[in-house]
């Protein structure tokens, strides 16, 4: 019986730690300096709490519009308010191309990232065994204290794959 119980926990405990890696749980996040020139997101604008029913048809809305064969760009989403633990948030959902004659984008609000130099996190793996973003936001800020950079307002999260996104951060005072 004994033998049992640890052989089962044993192979508990294996196939927890598979799941884990295939999940990406053993990527670690990569900061990077990186600078930009300006950018155009075309997107809709969202006012208020983390969980409502309007964030969630504004991101299917959107990821519904890169499905255009026509539409080449990607998924971002624009935080006015850096703070991740905030309860209301002031956000730009939209995407990031380079052809800005597509139809699709002509009803959509515009806003431009500013050039210049940013705090890139590169995240992978699949979000239930990524960091949360509060820990990538203290790791961000410990990044830039020693470095003595100054954090802007905007946080850009950039979407790829499912296990695949960046966070930049805007960087004060310093241009490309």
């Amino acid at each position: 019986m004994k033998k049992i119980v640890i052989g089962g926990a044993i192979l508990v405990t294996l196939l927890s730690v598979a799941g884990y890696a295939w999940l990406g749980g053993f990527q670690t996040e990569k900061i990077s300096e990186v600078s930009h020139p300006r950018q155009i997101v075309y997107g809709t604008t969202y006012q208020g709490k983390y969980g409502d029913l309007k964030l969630r048809e504004i991101v299917v809305k959107t990821k519904q519009l890169l499905e255009d064969p026509t539409l080449s760009g990607r998924l971002v989403v624009v935080n006015y308010d850096s703070t991740a633990a905030s309860e209301e948030i002031n956000q730009l959902i939209g995407i990031i191309t380079s052809d800005a004659s597509s139809e699709a984008l002509q009803n959509l609000t515009q806003d431009s990232l500013a050039e210049g130099s940013y705090l890139r996190v590169q995240l992978y793996g699949h979000p239930v065994v990524r960091s949360t973003p509060e820990q990538v936001d203290q790791k961000v800020k410990k990044y830039a204290e020693q470095r003595q950079l100054t954090l802007g307002e905007e946080v850009i999260e950039h979407y790829f794959e499912s296990d695949s996104m960046w966070i930049e951060y805007s960087v004060e005072g310093k241009q490309q």
